[in-house]
């Protein structure tokens, strides 16, 4: 007998329902479709993994072990290892230019019962997702959390693989066990993506979570800073505008990966595991979840092997460029200047990168004048003007300089009107336009006078010349 919709109201104000199976049957409908039944040590064996089970449910947790003489392309884990274990301070600066809501230096105690760190002092764990889609929000779902740490002279991987969507709180649980060691997380993109889609599964299962309180490097920041817009390097082309983990590889280590899946596939290769409780498709996942942590682990060490050895240390005028603006961001202004006066001889010798060199002029004449050596700074701002192929937002930028340099203190104002004059020729912009107007007037308004007393040649001119 069907119930009618006054006793369903009547059920839930008395908090009672009828069972979901019995209101299918009164309704003459089918039960929905079920997979087979998952062989939990089936797919532990096909991943090469443990099948891991608790009260909460089960986790399939896959190691693996890159040891020291292990290559990652050309460079040597070993290499990668030794960057991390002695970049402490390197840590630092990286914090200065992208700060967080903690340092490294400010982590709290842990409670009593907790753990230890296995590496104390520095214990960077590397961390990077695998999710039922990236539209983010409480439907995407993290089925597969990579960590990785420096264990034993190598790069220890560990992987947690959910089975099915009921086990979740079963591998939320272990992955905050597991990560309660470490003391500071290193991603890529984790600030607005992988940190804040776990910590939302963990707020939906009523879990306590660190993940968002340790001290976070996103390296895609920095990354973007040392590597967009790579110039072409030997080998295939890249996509220059592409700050991707397999593109950075391809540029640092020389790593090409042969038969990747695709990041578009991976959820549906999960879903296809779900339906059928067959594990082969995701061998590839895995695999392509511990190469990005790999590589994470490359770009972190490279930004900080170039941290701590400065301009020399870099491979090209546009590293070396970033560099410095790594170095800007961190207050560190010796090392920054430093920097883009390499970057700037660099690219002009090379001569096919001039906004490069244009900005790398630009940078180092407002470093000059941050530091108070103005005449200094005119240098750079002339030598920007003659930079052949330099952006006209930059050279009217050195012009408009150059004008107030030489009317304020040089005190050459006809040089300072030829400035002005040249930079309105191709000036298009309203507002700068009306300003150099203006600054013009003044300028004949002050030629105009009887009397201009002949001044000797700026200390500018004297460093241009010698």
């Amino acid at each position: 007998m069907a119930i009618s919709l006054g006793d369903r109201l009547r059920q839930v104000v008395s908090g009672t329902r009828p069972a979901m199976r019995d209101l299918r049957i009164e309704r003459d409908e089918p039960a929905p479709p079920r997979g087979p039944a998952l062989d939990g040590c089936r797919v532990a064996d096909v991943l090469a993994g443990q099948w891991v089970e608790g009260s909460e449910g089960a986790v399939v947790v896959v190691d693996r072990y890159y040891a020291a003489d292990r290559m990652h392309g050309r460079t040597p884990i070993g290499d990668i290892i030794e960057s991390l274990e002695s970049g402490r301070a390197e840590l630092d600066v990286l914090w200065r230019a992208f700060p967080g809501r903690r340092p490294p230096s400010a982590i709290e105690p842990r409670n009593p019962g907790a753990p230890e760190p296995q590496n104390p002092g520095t214990s960077l764990c590397f961390l990077d997702l695998e999710t039922t889609g990236l539209a983010g929000g409480a439907g995407t779902q993290a089925f597969l959390v990579g960590c990785a740490v420096v264990e034993d002279g190598g790069l220890s991987v560990r992987q947690f693989l959910l089975p099915g969507f009921e086990h979740e709180r079963a591998l939320l649980g272990m992955v905050a066990a597991w990560t309660a060691q470490q003391d500071t997380l290193v991603t890529f993109n984790g600030k607005s993506f992988d940190v804040p889609l776990i910590e939302t599964r963990y707020v939906l299962h009523r879990l306590p979570s660190r993940l968002a309180e340790f001290p976070h490097f996103d390296m895609l920041h920095p990354a973007r800073r040392l590597w967009k817009q790579r110039p072409t390097i030997v080998g295939p082309p890249l996509d220059d505008d592409s700050c991707r983990l397999s593109v950075l590889e391809r540029h640092l280590a020389g790593y090409h990966r042969v038969g990747d899946v695709p990041g578009f596939e991976i959820p549906s290769r999960y879903f296809r595991f779900i339906r059928s409780g067959d594990a082969h498709p995701l061998e590839a996942v895995l695999e392509h979840n511990r190469i990005d942590l790999v590589s994470l682990a490359l770009v972190t060490a490279r930004t900080l092997a170039l941290i701590r050895r400065g301009p020399s240390a870099a491979m090209q005028p546009r590293e070396c460029l970033g560099l410095g603006r790594l170095y800007e961001r961190s207050g560190a202004f010796a090392e920054a200047e430093a920097c883009f006066e390499r970057a700037a001889s660099w690219a002009g010798q090379i001569g096919r990168e001039p906004d490069v060199h244009a900005d790398a002029l630009r940078r180092l004449a407002l470093a000059r004048r941050r530091a108070g050596r103005l005449f200094e700074a005119a240098v750079a701002w002339q030598a920007l003007v003659h930079v052949p192929g330099c952006p006209s937002v930059l050279r009217r930028e050195a012009r408009e300089a150059l004008a107030i340099h030489h009317e304020h203190r040089s005190r050459d104002l006809q040089t300072a009107r030829s400035m002005v004059v040249d930079a309105l020729a191709d000036t298009v912009v309203p507002k700068w336009r009306e300003r150099a107007e203006y600054r013009l007037q003044r300028l004949d308004r002050k030629l105009a006078r009887p009397t201009h007393p002949r001044l000797p040649i700026d200390e500018a001119e004297r460093i241009a010349r010698s």
